[in-house]
């Protein structure tokens, strides 16, 4: 009869007095709120798309258990059948509604494991190997944000924790149902039954130090056992749930302290880095202007460089009319001799004078096309020439006046000779000072070729300076934005350690509440 009570589905919720009223009690009791119920919402997806490797997990290490096979075998059952509803079992828990039909759903699997004889130690172990399987997964997805990452968890905690207590519902109401049955005194029954109640209430107002004497090993004393057993775990869980917020609050004090350290290095990186641009800046300024200035330079070089080539152009036409003159003193130094042959010869015409005059005038009028031609280097001999056709005209009167004048005629010559030799040595000088002038000029102009190369050489090497100092400068910026960046990110980070802080603060006061 207890039995086909406890089936009607639609009655549970009433039967065992777990109404709506009741179930916010337990939920605010464990603090199961909206922001509990978000977080396994969010959760869901990650569940659905684990959901296979969940289930094969849980029944992985149900498989190491005889006993628990046992079970399901005698049952009628097999894992293979199980899994499915298993995986059923386990997405309701991140559907987001735990109202009447999720607490009948919990209430039914319940009474199905106590009717097969799995006895409450295995059921609520198994909410552990839930925690060890899903935990990993959370931590997984908020790797990068550790606070949501506990919050989760402590969401999945707690909806595993209301399971908990709707399972052990389930033993203890068919405990009392199968009570009716058992012949057992009244006194003795109620005795039992109010010193379960004392114990579930201390239970219940956090007091997990205390255990139930159990004497007797029919369904009360198995009951007994089984609140034990769910007493230690709780208190085990309680524990680690101390532990865990405590360690958790060192690691944090540590994080903050590291995160300082970060916000102080990157706040004086970030200030190093805005004098490095600022120093960037001043280099680039000056690197301009040292190109400016290669650039005109380069320039000035180019200019410098044509000039000279136009010099050695002159220097080149220098030597020509040099060798030119020098062959025009040459001849002039031949005609001379040839002069002082004919003077000589003279001597030796004198019948012949009037010939002799005319020849002379001819002479004259040579020498004083090739003194023309000589330029100053011809005056003297212009004068000569002017001498000689004096004579002329003289000797065509006066001949007896011939021998006096060819004397003369022969001392200028002779000294025609040396004056022209001297002009020969004159042009030879001047040759040799205009060919070193020359060589000169030419290395200047090459020198001032490699000037000009090495201006336009230096004009490059700035530029490319300038290009450089640019990219430098790009590259300061991108860093100056990254350290502003990491300055901000420590900010958020020491922020949310704060924020951890206080909640791992709160999880430890909310697992101090009990006693263990």
């Amino acid at each position: 009869m207890a039995a086909n009570m406890m089936e009607q589905g639609s009655e549970l919720v009433r039967h065992m007095g777990i109404d709506h009223a009741e179930q916010q009690s337990r939920k605010a009791f464990i603090d199961f709120g909206v922001e509990d119920v978000q977080l396994l919402r969010e959760l869901k997806p990650l569940i659905q798309e684990n959901a296979d490797a969940i289930v094969d997990g849980f029944y992985s290490n149900i498989e190491r258990y005889d006993e628990l096979i046992s079970i399901i075998r005698d049952a009628g059952s097999s894992i293979d059948r199980l899994k499915a509803a298993q995986k059923q079992y386990l997405l309701e828990l991140f559907d987001g509604d735990y109202g009447n039909a999720y607490v009948e759903r919990r209430l039914k699997i319940g009474i199905v494991h106590n009717k097969i004889g799995l006895t409450p130690r295995w059921y609520l172990g198994s909410y552990s190997v839930y925690s060890q399987l899903i935990y990993p997964l959370i931590n997984r997805k908020y790797r990068f944000n550790t606070g949501k990452a506990l919050k989760a968890v402590t969401a999945v905690n707690k909806i595993l924790t209301f399971d908990a207590q709707l399972a052990i519902d389930t033993y203890i109401n068919a405990v009392m149902m199968d009570l009716k049955s058992v012949s057992l005194s009244k006194d003795d029954i109620e005795n039992t039954v109010v010193q379960y109640c004392n114990f579930i209430e201390s239970v219940a107002t956090g007091d997990l130090s205390q255990s139930i004497e159990v004497s007797g090993d029919d369904d009360l004393g198995q009951l007994g056992a089984h609140l034990n057993t769910m007493t230690q775990s709780l208190s085990a869980m309680a524990r680690q749930t101390s532990e865990a917020s405590n360690s958790m609050s060192v690691t944090l004090n540590q994080m903050l302290g590291t995160v300082s350290t970060q916000s102080s290095g990157a706040s004086e990186q970030a200030a190093a880095v805005n004098e490095a641009t600022t120093t960037l800046e001043e280099i680039r300024a000056i690197s301009m202007q040292t190109r400016e200035k290669a650039e005109a330079l380069g320039s000035t070089a180019e200019r410098t460089r044509k000039e000279g080539e136009k010099g050695m152009e002159s220097v080149e036409l220098t030597v020509s009319g040099m060798k030119s003159i020098r062959e025009k003193v040459e001849g002039i130094a031949e005609n001379i001799l040839a002069l002082s042959e004919q003077t000589q010869q003279i001597g030796e015409i004198t019948g012949t004078v009037s010939n002799l005059a005319h020849q002379l005038k001819m002479l004259a009028l040579n020498a004083s096309i090739e003194a023309a031609k000589a330029g100053d280097a011809g005056k003297g001999f212009a004068v000569v020439a002017a001498e000689v056709k004096n004579l002329a005209e003289q000797s065509q009167q006066a001949t007896e006046q011939v021998n006096s004048i060819l004397q003369e005629i022969q001392h200028a010559t002779d000294k025609a000779v040396m004056v022209t030799e001297e002009g020969s040595k004159g042009v030879d000088e001047g040759m040799s000072l205009v060919n070193k002038a020359g060589t000169t000029v030419r290395k200047l102009t090459e020198v001032i070729k490699e000037s000009a190369l090495a201006s336009q050489q230096i004009a490059a090497s700035v530029r490319q300076e300038a290009t450089g100092i640019d990219q430098i400068t790009t590259a300061m910026g991108d860093i100056n934005g990254a350290t502003s960046q990491f300055v901000s990110a420590t900010k958020q980070t020491r922020e949310a350690a704060e924020d951890l802080g206080q909640l791992a603060n709160q999880l430890r006061d909310s697992a101090n509440a009990y006693k263990f």
